[in-house]
């Protein structure tokens, strides 16, 4: 099967594509397994013969793992459940959505913070130490 450069691929060749990726992504979810071609097929209106052709350059991360496929249900359901005053998903969506992570502390032997009792010169003599105890 011939392969079409990526500059030859026209409007429709994209908006295909596209219609596929959706249909899978909608039938996978209806089905709870992977669509057959011929199910494909029916919800989009094209060929097999056609399908067959963008499913060998389907570049779709959630036909890798069919579960992935679920990720907006359950985002929204974190939401939902943030929303109703759960404090694990709310806590769940500021560490997913907003990068936001638990301060973690270091102490030493006496419990005070460890970084902040060693200067840069203390510092650099313990990494020269472990540094000369690898040779």
């Amino acid at each position: 099967m011939k392969k079409l450069a990526e500059s030859c691929k026209n409007i429709t060749w994209q908006l295909n594509q596209a219609l596929i990726q959706d249909a899978y992504i909608k039938l996978i979810k209806e089905l709870r397994r992977c669509p057959t071609l011929l199910e494909i097929s029916k919800e989009v209106n094209l060929s097999i013969n056609t399908l067959k052709k963008h499913v060998d350059e389907l570049k779709f991360e959630p036909l890798k793992d069919l579960m992935r496929t679920l990720t907006p249900d359950v985002v929204m359901a974190i939401a939902n459940s943030a929303r109703k005053g759960s404090s694990a998903s709310q806590k769940l969506w500021m560490q997913i959505m907003e990068g936001w992570a638990e301060r973690q502390e270091h102490t030493g032997k006496d419990g005070d913070n460890l970084f902040q009792q060693m200067s840069d010169e203390e510092l650099l003599t313990r990494l020269n130490k472990l540094t000369t105890l690898d040779k």
